[in-house]
């Protein structure tokens, strides 16, 4: 009898240049797409003032998170049943996000913006499960949650240099510029994984954990419960709400809600969001923390730069500061706290403290801040705070998963868990522009603030429910015989 040392997973068989290839262009598909999402405060407004569109803009922020949450079901399906395709979906889904940003420059009008974005929730969702299952599987638990902290990083270092570049190249070269550059820097990712780690269809078989079918109709009925309430909620003067049309869209969602509880119901572990999902303390924790620190964090992320413009009157390269030093915490400290829930197994005591009770604390202070005539100091400093709930959010959606799941539910738990992290930014941001557009931009920040209150609550109970799993991985490979 011989033996050898072999990998847990094949992917850890790669050598460290193509694994750290595609870990490093996953970073900058992240930091690209914090460009989009942190930038929309500032590049939507100012496109609508040029090619029209003011009332409806904010679904060029909302529209996409429709196609995320059906696609990132699909996405881990595929991820956790054909693991040696993650490597082509996520190519094949940062090139839709190629085209999308490449109309964007061309538009001639905001549907033009409106409707690629689309393909955005494609690139979004394909970061989530194939991206993270990637980095994941690549390497050994510890080191693992190091390299899926600094996606937190990443994303931080986004959230920093977006606003202040999305202005910069606004106020050089115009809007149109701000989607140029993604497309340039969004192809050459798309060179680095493709060239980056891979498995063979062999070895992916080894590590595949779904055998059913995809549930096509459980992605219809997620689809038309999110759609249903972004579009009702943020169709402004088109369909406000209590208009035939707005009800007619929560019909929709409501409909989509009760076959989504059906689909359940009958496919149970075969449904797109399988019922042992439900059954996991922790799915169901992470997922509800996920959903709500971005339905929360939406009251600022994407108005804030609007009422430092317009209530403040401060320039566009002002109000991007505001939330740049939102971001400064999470650059330094997203990969030393990724790596402590690595360790530690559990994310509990980030969700509560970091991301729960200090998320309570600087919305309160927030609520007394924002108001005309407040020194924008003031703003700068409490947002500097706020980095820190920030950086915790971040590390649960990025490390919690992947470190607090078993691997034989990870990816369709993760796909839940990236689910409400999509599904909570989109319609915070739909409800947060219902606010608006009902109390206009001073009074409802105050109403926002007041509802984000509320969704940080919710944040500490997720929190609380958070356990220690009781599996782990091995310390790195092990011997076997043959």
């Amino acid at each position: 009898m011989t033996t050898e040392t072999i990998a847990i997973n094949p992917y850890q068989n790669n050598t460290m240049a193509r694994k750290m290839l595609t870990t490093i262009a996953i970073y900058i598909i992240v930091f690209v797409n914090m460009i989009t999402s942190m930038g929309n405060g500032i590049f939507l407004p100012l496109a609508a003032e040029e090619i029209g569109g003011a009332d409806i803009y904010s679904l060029a922020a909302t529209i996409g998170g429709v196609v995320s949450v059906a696609a990132m079901p699909l996405f881990a399906y595929f991820a956790a049943k054909i693991p040696h395709f993650r490597r082509q979906g996520l190519a094949l889904a940062v090139i839709a996000g190629v085209v999308s940003v490449a109309l964007r420059a061309a538009a001639p009008n905001m549907w033009w913006i409106i409707i690629p974005s689309l393909l955005l929730g494609l690139t979004s969702g394909a970061i989530y499960t194939f991206g993270y299952a990637i980095i994941r599987d690549c390497f050994e638990q510890k080191q693992a949650g190091g390299y899926l902290g600094f996606v937190s990083t990443m994303m931080s270092a986004g959230s920093l240099v977006a606003p202040l570049l999305v202005a910069a190249l606004v106020q050089a070269a115009g809007w149109r510029m701000v989607p140029l550059v993604q497309a340039i820097l969004w192809a050459v990712c798309v060179i680095m994984v493709l060239c980056g780690a891979r498995i063979s269809k062999e070895e992916g078989q080894k590590i595949s954990y779904v055998h059913g079918k995809f549930d096509a109709f459980g992605t219809v009925a997620v689809a038309c419960l999110l759609g249903g309430l972004i579009l009702a909620l943020s169709l402004g003067r088109f369909a406000p709400i209590g208009s035939p049309v707005s009800f007619v869209f929560f019909g929709l969602a409501a409909l989509g809600l009760i076959l989504l509880i059906l689909d359940i119901r009958k496919k149970k572990e075969d449904a797109i969001i399988p019922n042992i999902a439900f059954k996991d303390r922790n799915t169901i924790a992470l997922t509800m923390a996920n959903f709500l620190s971005p339905f929360h964090s939406m009251s600022t992320n994407f108005f804030l730069p609007a009422f430092v413009m317009t209530v403040l009157t401060r320039t566009p390269v002002e109000s991007s500061l505001a939330l740049s030093v939102y971001s400064i915490v999470g650059v330094f400290l997203s990969p030393v706290l990724g790596r402590w829930v690595a360790k530690r197994g559990t994310a509990k005591p980030v969700a509560l403290w970091y991301s729960g009770v200090w998320r309570i604390v600087i919305t309160v202070a927030l609520l007394f801040a924002l108001r005309p005539g407040t020194n924008i100091i003031v703003i700068y400093v409490i947002m500097f705070l706020a980095g820190f709930y920030n950086l915790g959010g971040g590390v649960i959606a990025t490390t919690g998963p992947q470190i607090m799941l078993d691997p034989k539910i990870r990816q369709q738990g993760n796909a839940l868990v990236q689910l409400g992290q999509n599904f909570g930014g989109s319609l915070g941001i739909a409800v947060y522009s219902a606010i608006i557009a009902a109390y206009g931009l001073v009074d409802g920040m105050q109403i926002g603030l007041i509802v984000a209150c509320i969704g940080a609550f919710g944040v500490v109970v997720a929190g609380l429910m958070m356990k220690k799993p009781a599996w782990q991985d091995p310390p790195g490979p092990r011997v076997e015989a043959n």
